[in-house]
């Protein structure tokens, strides 16, 4: 039998995810992306993305539905496309797909800018001021496709953890407030950091822009 594989895509927006989906499915696979709802599902063109976050939840269900028939179908490989961060919803996915006799990989995008930036992330510490232009340069970079305010990176930048594995997701059980910022896990996974996280807030616009999880924020 052949192996079967999902691939938990992660990464910020406009950083590539999309281009590495494909080509990792190739003519057989399946990509499984919650964004896809509100090209194919919502408004009358399917090539103008019509995001309302009041469909997110509705968006969310029917990834999962189409993820769940591809895995019921045993069609491989299937790469989920939602940044999968170290959460419950991302545990769905992978339990779903391991309990079914999937092997479960993550990756990432393979954009030159995106092997910077991923350093950069795992020395945020250090790096907060390049960051934070980078931020600016993904929103740009998304204006013609989703959209992505700079403020909504830059809070998913705040909440990325570089060293997530697949047995951390599995295994993930999240704080009593639901917040999934720590848990009882393996792997090794450093915790979130709620004083780094708020120096990126303040620098958000105030206007606020609804930050959008449909990628999954975190990754």
């Amino acid at each position: 039998m052949a192996d079967k594989v999902i691939y938990l895509m992660r990464g910020l927006p406009s950083c590539g995810k999309s281009h590495t989906a494909k080509r990792l499915a190739g003519e057989n696979g399946l990509i499984c992306e919650t964004d896809e709802y509100f090209l194919s599902q919502v408004g009358h063109d399917p090539q103008a993305y019509d995001y309302d976050s009041t469909l997110l939840d509705t968006a969310r269900a029917w990834n999962f539905a189409r993820f769940q028939q591809g895995v019921d179908d045993g069609v491989t490989p299937i790469v989920v496309d939602r940044g999968n961060s170290l959460s419950l919803e991302s545990q769905r996915y992978a339990r779903y797909a391991v309990e079914r006799g999937y092997r479960v990989e993550l990756t990432e995008p393979d954009s030159p800018w995106w092997q910077e930036i991923r350093v950069l992330l795992k020395y945020k510490r250090f790096t907060k001021p390049v960051l934070l232009e980078w931020s600016e340069h993904l929103a740009a970079m998304s204006r013609s496709t989703h959209r992505v305010p700079a403020a909504s990176i830059r809070r998913r930048m705040a909440r990325w953890k570089h060293d997530v594995t697949v047995d951390a997701i599995l295994s993930f059980v999240p704080d009593g407030d639901g917040s999934g910022r720590r848990s009882r896990r393996r792997g090794g996974v450093v915790a979130f950091d709620p004083a780094w996280g708020s120096a990126f807030e303040a620098l958000t616009d105030r206007a606020g822009a609804v930050d959008r999880e449909s990628s999954d924020a975190g990754g």
